[in-house]
């Protein structure tokens, strides 16, 4: 029998981290995440800023939500954003929450973002404001070896990751068979297939578009999962397109026949 001394916590697991609070960078960002709703902690401005709509804005929404406003030396920000522009304002916010990847299947029609293996937070950040822009309903990311939405990944978003939901699954593989199995399209980009972008049938929702590493494209397990593995025709010398360029052509190109459709 264990002895009567006090009961120990064990220490916290580096998986039990994940409430920690983070910091959220950029006008953008901290406006949407505090329209978001919860999970903003405090806010932080740079003195002597000049007067603006935006910042008025993250003011009234922090004042709305009881969230403190603490106005700092511009070099007190600066330690915060460690590099990154963060335009006179930063908030301290909860660790982003993922959403469940059955959440993303029971919209109606959905337009989905798979990512395998994508490494770079620009990257990602670039391709949730292009998912926003394009009326796309979710992203899915895996949770291993690939990058997931980051303080960086949030600011470059310019406050899409607040909007667009992100699904990070443990196996991208079974969650692209679980789209398939409620009706969605699987479409891969590669620029090496045959078949285009533009040609193809499959690209009015419910449609989901699976976009590879920047440095080795589609793994090969993934690739065999898609519908369809199609290319964005080019003209010039470069045979290739930034893994965010093809993603942002790629999804609008799904809206402009979205919206053809009706």
């Amino acid at each position: 029998m264990a002895g009567s001394g006090p009961l120990t916590r064990p220490p916290a697991k580096r998986s039990e981290k994940r409430d920690e609070p983070d910091i959220l960078v950029g006008r953008r960002p901290v406006l949407e995440v505090l329209r978001a709703g919860p999970g903003v902690e405090k806010v932080f401005i740079a003195e002597g800023l000049a007067p603006s709509n935006v910042l008025g804005e993250i003011r009234k929404r922090a004042e709305k939500a009881a969230v403190p406003v603490r106005m700092v030396p511009k070099t007190e920000l600066e330690k915060m954003a460690r590099g990154s522009n963060h335009q006179g304002v930063a908030a301290l916010t909860a660790r982003y929450r993922y959403r469940q990847m059955r959440d993303l299947l029971e919209i109606e029609k959905p337009c989905l973002l798979f990512l395998d293996g994508l490494t770079d937070p620009h990257n990602l950040g670039s391709l949730l404001r292009s998912a926003d822009g394009a009326g796309f309903t979710g992203v899915v990311v895996p949770a291993h070896r690939s990058v997931g939405v980051t303080g960086a990944a949030r600011r470059v978003s310019a406050g899409a990751a607040e909007i667009v939901p992100v699904a990070r699954v443990t196996n991208l593989g079974n969650a692209i068979d679980e789209a398939r199995r409620a009706g969605v399209w699987v479409l891969g980009l590669d620029e090496k297939a045959d078949r285009d972008l533009w040609a193809s049938e499959l690209t009015e929702p419910p449609v989901g578009l699976v976009l590879g590493a920047e440095d080795r494209g589609i793994s090969k397990g993934i690739r065999e999962r898609c519908d369809e593995v199609l290319s964005i025709p080019l003209v010039g010398r470069i045979g290739s397109l930034n893994v965010a360029v093809a993603g942002a052509i790629a999804m609008f190109e799904v809206s402009r026949k979205r919206d053809l459709s009706g």
